[in-house]
């Protein structure tokens, strides 16, 4: 059942029509979601953290974001998981972290080439090997789980002189090329907003492309037939929310899908509803 579920997922991915995610923060926006007939779950690591008491960077007890994961209903809903670099320190904890995952019904993650609390990325090295040790494991428990790697080249540093630099957009394609080795099934790039970038790193890679979005300063449509298969929108519907005077979640997502629909009505995204 989960492997017909994470192809599902997989097969929503289509260029130039990206799925569009509506990232969660805790079990009530989630739960609320869903209640759109929106069925896919997608958490984000700095909204759940910082909503739980906690400040991003892996300071979130594993195990905490496998209970409140839980609660979300994995096994109706479909769910992937934003684990920054993993929660962990060795290839064998991060084996058994994506059983865990796996254990609990989740059918895709997002994981960082970028070490906890620093701004500095695993070498291509490193973080192949730790993808490796991924594939490795779903094998060896005959397990599917679509893997999403997040490569903070363009989000470390100066983020609009990245936009503009060529040797950014240079190095991005190499890593990629490096990861999509390993059988890696996306590639997510946050602060990536140079659409001739995006249009380059769509051509070169095999994977779909995921780009995150402001949900308050960014258009869906300006970045629509850029080669995109997917857009997230971060800790940016939380930070939205937090703005708002009224905290009716029921309200709030049906003002922000109705925004949305017009995409989705158009062919031209979509929203993963599961009728």
């Amino acid at each position: 059942m989960l492997e017909n579920k994470v192809e599902q997922f997989r097969k929503a991915h289509k260029k130039d029509q990206p799925l569009v995610l509506i990232n969660c923060w805790n079990v009530a926006s989630a739960t609320e979601l869903t209640k759109k007939t929106i069925k896919l779950v997608p958490t984000s690591s700095y909204a759940m953290s910082t909503h739980y008491g906690y400040q991003d960077g892996e300071t979130m007890p594993f195990t905490e974001i496998l209970d409140y994961i839980k609660q979300m209903d994995p096994i109706t809903n479909y769910i992937t998981a934003d684990i920054e670099s993993g929660y962990a320190s060795t290839l064998t904890d991060l084996a058994e972290n994506i059983e865990a995952l796996i254990d609990i019904g989740v059918v895709g993650i997002n994981i960082e080439d970028k070490r906890p609390n620093t701004e500095v990325l695993y070498t291509i090295t490193e973080q192949s090997e730790r993808l490796d040790s991924i594939k490795q494991q779903l094998n060896t428990i005959k397990k599917d789980l679509f893997i999403n790697v997040r490569t903070d080249t363009y989000f470390t540093g100066d983020i609009i002189k990245n936009n503009q630099d060529e040797q950014v957009l240079n190095q991005t394609i190499h890593r990629i090329k490096a990861y999509e080795k390993t059988g890696i099934d996306g590639i997510f790039i946050p602060g990536l907003k140079n659409k001739e970038h995006i249009k380059k790193i769509a051509n070169e890679t095999t994977v779909p492309l995921n780009i995150m979005l402001d949900i308050h300063e960014d258009s869906i449509e300006e970045y629509l037939n850029t080669g995109i298969s997917r857009i997230s929108f971060g800790p940016s519907i939380y930070l939205l929310y937090n703005e708002n005077t009224s905290k009716n979640l029921n309200h709030f997502y049906t003002a922000l899908i109705a925004d949305i629909t017009q995409y989705e009505e158009q062919k031209s995204i979509e929203l993963f509803k599961i009728k």
